[in-house]
């Protein structure tokens, strides 16, 4: 007969090896910092290297002295997560300009935008519910600068919008090809990003931990059915 002294130790390893394996995840996060200048679009977006979640961004629009009215960052998000971007969170001096969020897909097509947070405005939140895994890019701009395609306004006229919403402008079916109009609002930010990976790699593997927990159960029911034979 096993002792149940055993099973109780088997039972502690796995549950250390699971928590482990969920700290080690939880580990890798960490905030990115834009390098340079990040474009404005998809050739320029800056990108990033390394296995880790993404949970603050921070960076500058320099403004009209450099005609620089929005940041573009690549970003890899997995099927059946909730992305969300916020300049509402920051505690930094930061964000202190009337911002806007774009999200669009790895072909830039427009995702979704917001101007104003309903809660907190002039700063801004988004928030998806991801249905396929993929990079997308996410941008931040001043208020009142534009993202276009061949068609138009890819989100419409956002100015002082107190909700977010789809890539339902005239331009909305075609991919980002440039911006539109100028914004007197710049200067520092901090993007505070939920379910927001660097590349593909740093998706969590959520097979190593399930079989964890799952061997945590099979062990626990052998348990129960030895100390029903006894």
């Amino acid at each position: 007969m096993i002792k149940p002294l055993h099973f109780k130790q088997s039972l502690r390893a796995l549950a250390g090896a699971a928590l482990m394996t969920l700290a080690t995840g939880a580990a890798h996060a960490g905030p990115v910092t834009e390098l340079g200048d990040a474009g404005p679009l998809l050739g320029s977006a800056q990108s990033f290297t390394g296995s880790s979640a993404i949970y603050t961004i921070t960076g500058s629009l320099l403004g009209a002295a450099a005609g620089d009215y929005a940041d573009l960052f690549r970003v890899y998000l997995y099927a059946g997560s909730t992305f969300s971007a916020t300049t509402t969170a920051s505690a930094w001096n930061t964000n202190n300009f009337d911002s806007a969020l774009f999200l669009f897909d790895s072909t830039g097509h427009g995702v979704v935008a917001n101007d104003d947070d309903p809660n907190v405005g002039p700063q801004s939140t988004i928030f998806k519910s991801v249905a396929a895994s993929g990079y997308y890019y996410l941008a931040v701009a001043g208020t009142g600068y534009t993202p276009v395609s061949a068609g138009g306004a890819i989100f419409g006229d956002l100015f002082g919008a107190a909700a977010q919403v789809p890539a339902v402008g005239a331009g909305g079916a075609g991919a980002l090809s440039g911006w539109q109009s100028v914004s007197s609002e710049s200067g520092d930010y901090e993007l505070v990003l939920q379910g927001a990976y660097a590349n593909v790699s740093a998706v969590p593997e959520p097979t190593n931990v399930s079989m964890l927990l799952a061997g945590l159960g099979l062990a626990g029911a052998v348990a129960r059915r030895r100390r029903a034979q006894v």
